[in-house]
């Protein structure tokens, strides 16, 4: 079953963009009268007719629509650092929209390599990989935000949140859990994982961490590039919930 994309077909939009109206037309060779499934990016599915086959700007009618579409019980928010090839976020953007995220912040640690982060193409990413997984939903992608900056802003939010650290925790007054453990202990659906730098995370980002009530948690004895730890965590708060 094919997906096509209209952010305001909520709001009463009745007609594709210009580029889902190509892939539409010229690409799948749908014409009037043929059903299409349109989502809107917040969980929607959308059952249409199409009504006008124009290739620039399909236009249809609504006949049923899907709450929850392709959801998920639990809400993921992911903050990774973008390695310096940007790429490899493209790649974990991809994979963790398939598995199951529904917010993604890009992160500037104090030991990041990367301090530019453009958002253009990934978004277009995330909505693909929306439509080829069959959800309604299409990942938020926040602002990039330093570590410290993010932290901060997560004050007094409700949910688990996870910040995965290499190294040892001697002194910080805590002790590192796997997530699979940490997963299990806790009983809230709403949980976020933060992911470092090549680098991994400063001292002084953990401690505030710490200080703001994250647990430290590892992702196993592998030594991960960023992509693929962001992605294993993904993965673990998928399995976790699927049970």
């Amino acid at each position: 079953m094919e997906l096509f994309y209209s952010k305001n077909i909520a709001e009463g939009e009745t007609s594709l963009d210009r580029q889902e109206s190509n892939h539409c037309i010229n690409v799948l060779r749908h014409r009037k009268g043929d059903s299409i499934n349109v989502i809107d990016g917040q969980s929607r599915l959308f059952k249409c007719t199409v009504v006008d086959d124009n290739p620039k700007c399909v236009r249809f009618s609504i006949d049923e629509v899907v709450e929850g579409y392709g959801s998920h019980p639990y809400r993921l928010h992911m903050a990774v650092a973008p390695p310096k090839n940007i790429d490899r976020f493209e790649w974990f953007a991809e994979k963790a929209t398939e598995i199951g995220v529904d917010e993604i912040t890009p992160l500037f640690g104090e030991y990041s390599e990367r301090k530019v982060f453009k958002p253009e193409r990934v978004e277009r990413i995330l909505v693909s990989a929306s439509k080829q997984s069959h959800k309604g939903s299409i990942p938020v992608l926040h602002p990039a935000v330093s570590v410290k900056g993010f932290i901060s802003g997560q004050k007094g939010k409700d949910a688990l949140k996870l910040i995965c650290y290499c190294d040892d925790v001697s002194g910080l007054g805590v002790e590192k859990t796997d997530i699979t453990e940490s997963l299990r202990a806790s009983r809230n659906s709403d949980v976020m994982v933060m992911i470092g730098p090549e680098g991994d995370f400063s001292r002084s980002e953990v401690e505030m961490a710490v200080a703001e009530g994250w647990v430290v948690t590892s992702l196993g004895k592998s030594r991960l590039r960023i992509e693929t730890a962001a992605v294993v965590a993904t993965a673990a708060v998928y399995l976790e919930n699927s049970r």
